[in-house]
C-alpha cells in the first residue's frame, strides 16, 4: 500500500533513468533534512508560545505528506493531461497573486500581503505558482 502512495519506493522506479531516481531521492532527502532542522529551530519557541513544543513539527509533516501524495497524483496522471490543464491553473494561481493585493483578501504576515487565508488554512500563491512556470515556460520552447 504504501508504494503507492509513495513514489520513491514504487517498483517501476527501477526502469527510470539514473537522474530521475537521483532527483526523486533527493528531493525525499531534503524534505527529510528540512523537517528535522525546522524541528530542532522551533522547538522551543513552539512550547513557550502554543503550549506544545512539537506544533510547528505537526503542521510540517501534515504539509509534508500532503505534499507527498500530491507528487503522487502528479507523476501518476498522464504528461498531457498535465500540460492541458497547467494553462488555466497558471492564470487561477494568476489570479489570486493580484488577489493579495485587494483589500481584505489578502492576509499580512511579517508585514508583507503577500498570503491569502482559506479558512484556517493561508497560502502563499507565488509558491503555487513556481512549478507552472516551469511548464509554460516548456511549453514555449
Amino acid at each position: 500500500m504504501w508504494q503507492y502512495f509513495l513514489a520513491y519506493i514504487k517498483p517501476e522506479v527501477r526502469d527510470w533513468s539514473m537522474e530521475a531516481r537521483l532527483l526523486h531521492w533527493l528531493t525525499f532527502l531534503w524534505l527529510l533534512i528540512g523537517i528535522v532542522a525546522m524541528f530542532s529551530a522551533s522547538y522551543p519557541v513552539a512550547n513557550s508560545e502554543m503550549g506544545d513544543g512539537l506544533y510547528y513539527f505537526k503542521r510540517q509533516l501534515i504539509w509534508g505528506i500532503f505534499g507527498l501524495i500530491s507528487f503522487n497524483v502528479v507523476v501518476r496522471s498522464p504528461l498531457k493531461y498535465i500540460l492541458k490543464i497547467a494553462p488555466w491553473i497558471f492564470l487561477v494561481i494568476l489570479g489570486l497573486i493580484f488577489a493579495t493585493i485587494i483589500p481584505g483578501m489578502g492576509t499580512t504576515i511579517n508585514g508583507a500581503t503577500r498570503w491569502i487565508g482559506f479558512g484556517p488554512f493561508v497560502i502563499q500563491p507565488s509558491e503555487l505558482i513556481k512549478p507552472f512556470l516551469v511548464i509554460q515556460s516548456a511549453c514555449l520552447f
